[in-house]
């Protein structure tokens, strides 16, 4: 079935539509650093960046996901950025109406696929039919177009970056990185916060304005809260075409990426699936989204090293 392999290999995503309560990225610094305005600008005028947009959620917030262009089979469309889906979807009839895929077809090879200049070869594509077909943002684009590369957010300037390991600018290269895992396409990160630590939390941008989620047992441990109920924060909004509502409080603890402090971040759970990580076919204890790193520039390194930075 169709919708059941995308729940597996995508299930990470939340698509565009939350809306959140308290979920300003605390940050260390009230100001620019030199760090961050000395990394922007060696981005400048590189051919492996380009613009990103902004997308809106069903709530109006404006950043309720990213939309980064893409070439596929001769064409620009955008595609939502989405670090936590194992494959790069298109919605809708799109696929079919082009030519590229058979009606039912569940995905197709495409003859040519670009994104930042980077070039795969010939890709396999899924589609998508049940979602909305939208000018704004086509289909997802997921980790996999972005393995053997060293993908770079620059938040503030509304950049991505695609780069082989030996193009990635100096002041980029000489940031503090922290130890990342790459399992089952999935970009893991390691999260502590008080007595709750984990190497298994998922960086993912599709779950834009999302600071950090995690099953119940482990919000309880973070926030200090024994239940959901009264929780000062909610996000309510649509994923893969589905309704859910999300509780969310402070962490009772910075809550820290390694050695990277995130801060005091509002942590969500969804009370209606208290342990839906915990299902997941591969260890996975929560995923990460945009919110903490809107200050600053991120970067994924998926080469042999696998690991992560944010420069503020």
């Amino acid at each position: 079935m169709l919708a059941e392999t995308l729940a597996l290999l995508a299930s990470a995503a939340l698509g565009i539509g939350p809306s959140a309560g308290n979920t300003t990225p605390i940050t260390t610094q009230a100001t620019t650093t030199t760090a961050l305005a000395v990394a922007s600008a060696s981005l400048v005028g590189k051919v492996q960046c380009v613009p990103f947009t902004w997308l809106a959620n069903d709530k109006g917030a404006e950043r309720g996901g990213i939309s980064v262009p893409i070439q596929l089979n001769g064409q620009t469309m955008p595609l939502q950025l989405d670090t936590g889906a194992n494959v790069t979807i298109l919605y809708g009839q799109l696929a079919v109406k082009s030519g590229w895929a058979a009606k039912g077809a569940e995905n197709f090879q495409a003859r040519s696929f670009s994104v930042a200049g980077a070039a795969l070869d010939r890709p396999k594509i899924y589609v998508n039919p049940d979602m909305d077909e939208d000018p704004a943002v086509r289909g997802t684009l997921g980790l996999p177009a972005l393995l053997g590369k060293v993908t770079v957010i620059d938040y503030p300037a509304k950049r991505f970056c695609l780069f082989a390991e030996a193009d990635l600018p100096t002041p980029l290269r000489q940031a503090d990185f922290v130890r990342a895992m790459l399992r089952n396409a999935k970009f893991h990160v390691p999260i502590t916060s008080g007595t709750f630590a984990s190497d298994t939390v998922v960086f993912d941008t599709g779950s834009s304005e999302m600071p950090l989620h995690v099953d119940l047992a482990a919000w309880k441990i973070i926030t200090g809260r024994t239940s959901t109920d009264n929780a000062p924060a909610s996000i309510k909004g649509m994923a893969w075409g589905k309704p859910f509502t999300l509780a969310g409080a402070p962490a009772l603890s910075p809550v820290m990426l390694g050695e990277i402090a995130l801060g005091k971040v509002d942590v969500f759970t969804n009370p209606d699936a208290p342990a839906s990580f915990s299902e997941w076919p591969v260890r996975t204890d929560g995923v990460l989204g945009n919110a903490p790193f809107w200050d600053g520039i991120v970067i994924l390194d998926l080469t042999a090293n696998v690991r992560f930075s944010v420069i503020r």
